[in-house]
């Protein structure tokens, strides 16, 4: 096994990958008023704090592709999202644009 393999970083990569294709199914199959009623007052401040705790590297050593993400997630989803989030969303958008390069 190489040097940097953590089986905790697996597992949850596992969880993490999970809840990512659910979030996507979410996004492909509602609309954003739903969106919005099912997620509530989401604090931007805190997806932002969560995003900073991520990169390629990490979510690679978690197991989750980005390459794959990169296939699922579409423009459509990025627009949602703003609409889901607001103003702030635009912030959201663009970090996660930069993980995903």
């Amino acid at each position: 096994m190489p040097d940097n393999y953590n089986m905790f970083d697996r597992l949850g990569g596992s969880i993490q990958k999970k809840k990512l294709e659910k979030a996507l199914e979410m996004f492909h199959n509602e609309s954003p008023q739903e969106l919005r009623r099912k997620v509530g007052n989401i604090d931007t401040s805190e997806i932002l704090e969560k995003l900073e705790e991520y990169n390629p590297q990490k979510l690679r050593q978690m197991g989750i592709n980005i390459d794959e993400l990169k296939g699922k997630i579409t423009e459509k989803d990025f627009e949602k999202l703003i609409q889901v989030l607001g103003p702030d969303g635009r912030v959201v958008v663009q970090k996660l644009r930069s993980l995903l390069k």
